[in-house]
């Protein structure tokens, strides 16, 4: 990505976190915020749990208010990553000081390589086409040890989530010409399986488990790959 497309992103996210709601927007924070914290924090401590000992130093590229790592960060050494500096104010808010923060792209991530023992996200794949998701996950790599492990909540065509917002976005749109946008637009969904083994492969990543079902009440892909 290049520096002015950077910049954009940055413009882009740092809008979304601040700019003046309307009500229908705000019910929406508030509903996302709650699903946040009660379904996807639960889903986020399981995985989190099973894949990495604690104490193990755990990268959040793409981190928004971080409102999910509110276990996770009393047992693992995690630092918060985002374009965002309003995401990483709120991030602050929500979780104090127990996190480095880093104000960064996740197309260039600012430390050696071989930093982390593992990285993970959610809800943030989807917003990237799928030339730029492979340079995403390549960076991700980068900064990976040696069997290093990615963790991945990524929503599908077929998530609730996905349904929700496009049946919601319809009515205020089509319907009551409204004009609104809940959520910044997601481009690149899960299709399936063999999808998401492809984009591993050719990014150096070997996929061992792929998830979708009742732990986050059927709203992303949960993967995991290895480092390879």
């Amino acid at each position: 990505m290049s520096k002015e497309s950077a910049t954009e992103e940055e413009k882009a996210w740092d809008n979304y976190w601040t700019k003046k709601q309307t009500k229908t927007q705000t019910v929406y924070r508030n509903i996302a915020g709650f699903y946040r914290k009660f379904i996807i924090k639960r889903a986020l401590n399981r995985i989190i749990e099973e894949e990495f000992e604690r104490g193990s130093k755990l990268l959040h590229a793409g981190s928004g208010t971080g409102q999910v790592d509110e276990d996770i960060i009393q047992k693992y050494d995690i630092t918060a990553l985002d374009i965002s500096k309003e995401a990483l104010k709120l991030y602050k808010f929500y979780n104090g000081e127990k996190a480095k923060l880093m104000h960064a792209s996740i197309f260039d991530i600012p430390v050696k390589s071989s930093t982390f023992s593992g990285v993970y996200n959610m809800g943030v794949m989807e917003h990237f086409t799928k030339e730029d998701d492979i340079k995403i996950l390549k960076e991700l790599r980068r900064v990976l040890k040696p069997n290093g492990k990615l963790v991945l909540f990524w929503p599908p065509e077929f998530g609730i989530s996905v349904i929700f917002l496009n049946s919601t976005h319809f009515i205020l749109n089509s319907v009551l010409k409204r004009n609104i946008r809940l959520h910044p637009e997601e481009i690149f969904l899960i299709q399936s399986k063999r999808q998401v083994n492809e984009i591993l492969k050719k990014s150096g990543f070997k996929l061992t488990k792929f998830y979708f079902g009742p732990l986050d009440f059927f709203t992303h892909c949960i993967v995991v790959a290895k480092k390879v």
